[in-house]
């Protein structure tokens, strides 16, 4: 009769991490990226705005608008980010 041998050692992570590195899709760091310039764009927009409103060289419904669109797209990325860190939460919870 033969001995059983036992079974070698197993790991997931057999690939390096250079070339994990390597082959991550840049794409969604670009729109997050992109999304927080956008948003500081607009907050900009919005402090010239009021300053315009106050010199009196802008009315102020337009200041108010330019406001409002700052606000608007601050609370949707703060959503956003929300949303991907209750995401990245539930995936270390996860039991492999």
């Amino acid at each position: 009769m033969t001995q059983i041998k036992g079974i070698g050692k197993i790991s997931l992570n057999t690939e390096p991490l250079t070339s994990k590195i390597n082959k991550r899709n840049p794409a969604f760091a670009q729109r997050i990226e992109a999304a927080i310039k956008d948003v500081n764009k607009k907050q900009h927009i919005a402090d010239d705005s009021i300053e315009n409103v106050i010199k009196g060289e802008m009315g102020i419904h337009e200041g108010m608008m330019a406001i409002g669109k700052a606000s608007t797209s601050l609370k949707i990325l703060a959503q956003v980010r929300n949303k991907v860190m209750s995401a990245y939460s539930e995936v270390m919870r996860m039991q492999v």
